[in-house]
């Protein structure tokens, strides 16, 4: 990864517990949470500089007992952010952080992480999670790819704790790929073999990169550019996991995700708002310090009145970081790094931003 980004994720920990309300993107649903998720208490302090497998096991049993393949975000969040943590070399401060953020999560919704009683698993159980994905890939995209992400976090958090196995958490996790499978699927204008994962990923690049005229002008409906990252990441694991043809059917779902056309619009009905999004603009104190922003982060998620309110409940900020982070390592144009980050984060520095 370019040292030059990981450099500018060293963070205070106060600033990413503030980065960690504000930069979950993606799906906003009202009335899914009831409750708001608050950062552990700040005065705490630890010298571990990774989290350890507790959050592997809560992350799966998150996954597990989701009412829903929807509510499984909370658990997929908890094995992104542990990943996340233990692959990139973040200061004391950010794990801490991170750490504080996933214990929020967790507690705000101990129903769902309950643990189950007498856990008793074994590896060959684990293959029946990758098969139960092949009927969600057939044909097209459903779903924003939530199948195949769930899959990819879920199988190798199982592998890393393979006596969270259990054949009633295996059954569970199944299911979610099960309901997302009776999804109708959406295909690509053009399908064409991509002759390799590198292939998929710059196709991904490519096509962040085409929204550029986008970027300033909020008003413009725009796709959903956070499982566009995580869906290509998810691909990207199951190849390198072993699942390569797995893989291979996800592709005519990924090439329909990333297929989206840029809107036309006119610029005089749609002002110009230059806020900043670039990963060193919001990687800044006094953007995560802002109590407007705060305020925003911090409350209810409404379409009208709050985009941007408690994004931290749907996950998303730990599953497009851990995406991104895994991602940008593999693109040699940094330019264009930098600007796909400005067209993925835009909505994390502005709650106007129509999707993304």
């Amino acid at each position: 990864m370019d040292s030059s980004v990981n450099g500018g994720l060293t963070l205070a920990r106060r600033d990413f517990v503030q980065l960690s309300a504000g930069i979950i993107g993606g799906l906003g649903i009202p009335g899914l949470f009831d409750g708001v998720v608050e950062a552990a208490d700040d005065n705490e302090t630890t010298t571990k500089s990774s989290l350890d497998e507790s959050y592997l096991e809560l992350g799966l049993i998150g996954m597990a007992r989701s009412n829903g393949w929807f509510n499984a975000h909370l658990g997929a969040a908890v094995l992104a952010g542990y990943y996340m943590c233990n692959e990139n070399r973040f200061s004391d401060a950010i794990v801490d952080s991170v750490k504080k953020q996933l214990d929020a999560l967790i507690a705000t919704h101990r129903e769902q992480f309950s643990p189950f009683e007498n856990v008793s698993g074994a590896i060959p159980f684990i293959e029946d999670v990758p098969r139960s994905l092949n009927a969600a890939v057939q044909g097209g995209l459903r779903a924003h790819g939530h199948a195949v992400i769930y899959t990819a976090l879920s199988v190798r958090a199982l592998r890393d704790v393979p006596h969270m196995a259990d054949p009633r958490l295996i059954k569970l996790l199944c299911g979610h790929n099960g309901q997302i499978a009776q999804k109708t699927p959406s295909q690509p204008r053009v399908f064409s073999e991509y002759a390799d994962t590198q292939a998929m990923i710059e196709a991904l690049f490519d096509s962040l990169a085409r929204f550029e005229p986008l970027v300033g002008r909020p008003t413009v409906r725009r796709p959903n550019f956070t499982h566009m990252t995580t869906h290509t990441e998810a691909l990207m694991s199951l190849d390198a996991m072993g699942y390569t043809e797995l893989a291979k059917a996800g592709q005519r779902g990924h090439q329909a995700h990333i297929d989206e056309p840029v809107p036309d619009f006119n610029p005089a009905e749609h002002p110009l708002d230059e806020r900043e999004s670039t990963l060193a603009d919001i990687m800044n104190e006094d953007f995560w310090q802002d109590e407007d922003n705060q305020k925003q982060w911090n409350g209810p998620w409404n379409v009208k009145k709050n985009p941007n309110g408690y994004w931290l409940a749907f996950g998303h900020l730990f599953k497009v970081l851990y995406s991104y982070h895994r991602l940008i390592g593999r693109i040699q144009d940094k330019d264009k790094v930098a600007l796909c980050s400005r067209v993925l984060l835009e909505r994390c520095v502005n709650p106007e931003v129509q999707g993304g």
